[in-house]
């Protein structure tokens, strides 16, 4: 099933004067999203250590500027991040030619159903030097008549993403949602209806869970109180 439309520019610039030791090795280049169904729409960036020493690598959110193309966002690095944080607290070490993936940076595209451009920006840093940083610009691009109706009426949506109290869960069929800890103990379970469906996770504690609905894929979601 072809995907709606988001298109990620990406454009790398070497922050300092000393020798650069992070490079991007892959990076999703075509997100699909349309601007007229909301959902969390995730893209990655795999950083590899091009030095000959370990490197703790830490991430922060330089720039990020939501006009219209989407309203809110988070990434996650060693932990998720909400959108009212923009550094990561914890570091990923990479050791000498090593990549890591553990990157993803996620937007909400509101249902506004306009046509425009936005951009973001993450600097990745090594913690021993600070002036060891790779800068990557995100230029995210949303319009209302890419995609196809088989998608926005048949895909399931869960949101939001971090969520503090309340999961909300759109669907076109009948079925069984569950959510896990990250010990893999499953916390919660209940059944939902075509439609609207809400979940409460005011009784859980904040952090990272997975969750599938009717066996799908495992995906993660936060929980931020």
């Amino acid at each position: 099933m072809k995907k709606s439309l988001l298109l990620l520019s990406f454009v790398f610039s070497v922050l300092g004067l000393n020798a650069q030791s992070l490079a991007v090795h892959e990076m999703d280049t075509v997100l699909e999203v349309n601007s007229m169904a909301m959902a969390d729409y995730g893209f990655s960036i795999d950083i590899k250590n091009t030095s000959a020493t370990d490197a703790d690598v830490y991430v922060r959110r330089a720039y990020h500027e939501m006009d219209c193309a989407f309203d809110s966002g988070y990434f996650c690095w060693d932990y998720c991040y909400g959108s009212d944080i923009d550094s990561s607290i914890g570091y990923i070490n990479i050791q000498p030619g090593v990549v890591k993936g553990d990157f993803s940076g996620h937007v909400y595209s509101p249902t506004t159903g306009n046509s425009c451009l936005d951009s973001t920006r993450y600097v990745f840093f090594n913690g021993n030097d600070n002036s060891d940083s790779l800068s990557v610009w995100v230029i995210i691009s949303a319009g209302p008549t890419v995609g196809t109706i088989e998608l926005s009426v048949t895909e399931d949506k869960v949101y939001p993403n971090p969520v503090v109290n309340v999961l909300h869960i759109e669907t076109q069929k009948s079925g069984a949602f569950r959510l896990f800890n990250i010990l893999g103990e499953e916390v919660k379970r209940t059944h939902f209806v075509p439609g609207h469906n809400s979940v409460s996770v005011a009784d859980l504690s904040n952090g990272i869970y997975l969750y599938s609905i009717d066996g799908s894929t495992l995906k993660r979601v936060v929980i931020n109180h």
